[in-house]
């Protein structure tokens, strides 16, 4: 373990190792293992297709920036800028930890003790919102810390910046707030902070960076709002449930910091009693806790996944609060195993993944093939390239990815979740909908196109059913085949 030994003299040596590690093996590793996107980020690749102020589920920056970046490198580069989303965070929680005081070997520590927590490395393959968020809140926090200490109004409007673009990332990117407010208030400066004019200012910034995308839902119904309402699925719930939620939330997001608590069971033997950094506790803490009284308070159910940001200073807290640098190599040492194993978690599960299990994951699909197929369908047809496609989000990102005629999909068919289309143009240019049906060829029953689209018929009475597509399932030893079912809405002129 002698570059464990090194990185106690030279600490900045790890850090760079962890910068590399994210960025070259964590997007190489499924670049080669997987033969699709994952969903959340086909479904932004999507979105930034269209480059609208806003989506049918989010805001607008996802799609943008999974557009620009598989444009320019392809599956590869999604998976980059995952990475980049992830190491830009993790910089960002070394600043806050230097400017907190803390020392080198601490602040490197406070960094690579995320990989203890498998939204970090494991999940933070597929490329989301939640993913892109991350660097508002830890750059968010330094200079918010910077603004108030040193009046600077450019760490105020920076301030704003984070905020707005990370509401533009996902609304509960301004739950980074509450843990800036909370650290304040334990270093007695939250009165400083409320009545300073930068504050008012970050304010502003934020809106404005924000505006764009709140006159769009105002013109459209307000679908993302709608959308993040429904998924917290507390609207038929019973009384109880209020005081339920909460509790399911706190213990699921304590299961997903098991390595955490290991790790600190294991050090803490060897640190002395000594008080946790002032304010770290707020950085580290917050964010769950406002999360669980919001739910108790609106019944609302929180999603798992929403706190993917909120532990990204739990190393600011743990190696403040149990002296982890006096466990140095034993902290690396979990940190490097937790790495490697999700390493080779990923490649066992999505690499080996189409022998070892009859259920196909999303990203073991036949993408380019599907979309090739499809496309070819339409061409052969007509001999014009496929304008329009009406797919779920999934096939339908792949024909619009994938395929060479880059063509527009109405999501489900619902107009509502693509109001950029109409069916004026479906009509006059036509389209395939595609769908599938059994993911063995051979088995029965099989989905239907009315199960799927169930109004399809009656929009476009004009649609032909063809030829179901079987395409071979990728790196399969068994021989089995997918199903996809077809139809065709005539182009008008033809």
């Amino acid at each position: 373990m002698n570059i464990l030994s090194v990185g106690l003299h030279n600490p900045l040596k790890i850090l760079k190792l962890w910068v590399a590690f994210h960025l070259i093996v964590w997007s190489v590793v499924p670049w080669l293992t997987n033969t699709a996107l994952p969903l959340d980020s086909i479904e932004a690749v999507l979105w930034g297709f269209e480059m609208q102020w806003g989506y049918d589920k989010h805001p607008p920056l996802s799609g943008w920036l999974a557009y620009i970046f598989a444009s320019g490198l392809g599956d590869f580069g999604v998976y980059f800028l995952s990475q980049l989303c992830v190491v830009v965070a993790g910089l960002g929680v070394f600043r806050v930890a230097r400017y907190l005081k803390m020392t080198e070997v601490q602040s490197v520590l406070a960094v690579i003790v995320l990989e203890c927590i498998s939204f970090y490395n494991y999940s933070s393959v597929e490329f989301n919102v939640n993913i892109l968020q991350l660097p508002f809140w830890t750059w968010g926090w330094f200079f918010g810390m910077d603004a108030l200490d040193n009046k600077k109004m450019r760490s105020w409007i920076a301030l704003g910046l984070c905020v707005g673009l990370g509401a533009l990332a996902k609304y509960v990117a301004v739950f980074l707030l509450v843990p800036l407010f909370v650290f304040w208030w334990q270093r007695g400066q939250l009165r400083k902070a409320l009545f300073s004019a930068g504050l008012s200012v970050a304010g502003v910034v934020s809106m404005l960076v924000f505006l764009p995308h709140l006159l769009w839902m105002r013109e459209n119904d307000w679908m993302t709002i709608t959308y993040g309402l429904d998924r917290s699925g507390s609207g038929n719930a019973p009384w109880w449930a209020r005081f339920w939620y909460p509790v399911q939330y706190l213990f699921s997001q304590i299961a997903l910091l098991i390595a955490v608590v290991v790790l600190v069971l294991m050090i803490r033997k060897r640190s002395e009693r000594v008080s946790s950094l002032k304010g770290a506790s707020a950085l580290a803490f917050a964010a769950y806790i406002a999360m669980a009284l919001l739910s108790l308070i609106i019944g609302m159910k929180p999603v798992t996944m929403w706190a993917v940001p909120f532990p990204l200073a739990i190393g600011v807290w743990v190696v403040s609060r149990y002296q982890a640098e006096l466990s140095f190599v034993r902290v690396m040492k979990v940190s490097v195993f937790m790495a490697l194993l999700s390493i080779i978690a990923y490649s066992v599960v999505y690499g080996l993944g189409p022998r070892l299990r009859s259920k196909p994951h999303r990203v073991n699909y036949p993408a380019t093939e599907i979309a090739s197929r499809s496309e070819g369908v339409w061409h052969q047809l007509y001999g014009s390239g496929l304008p329009y496609v009406i797919a779920d989000e999934w096939f339908g990102g792949i024909i619009n990815f994938y395929g060479r005629d880059k063509a527009r999909v109405m999501i489900e068919g619902e107009l509502a979740r693509s109001p950029y289309l109409s069916d004026v143009d479906v009509v006059r240019e036509g389209a395939l909908i595609l769908w599938m049906k059994s993911r063995d060829a051979s088995s029965t029953p099989r989905t239907t196109m009315d199960h799927v689209f169930p109004d399809i018929r009656e929009r476009y009475p004009q649609l032909i059913e063809k030829e179901d597509l079987v395409i071979p399932w990728p790196r399969r030893s068994d021989g089995k085949e997918g199903r996809y079912g077809v139809a065709l809405i005539p182009p008008a002129a033809k």
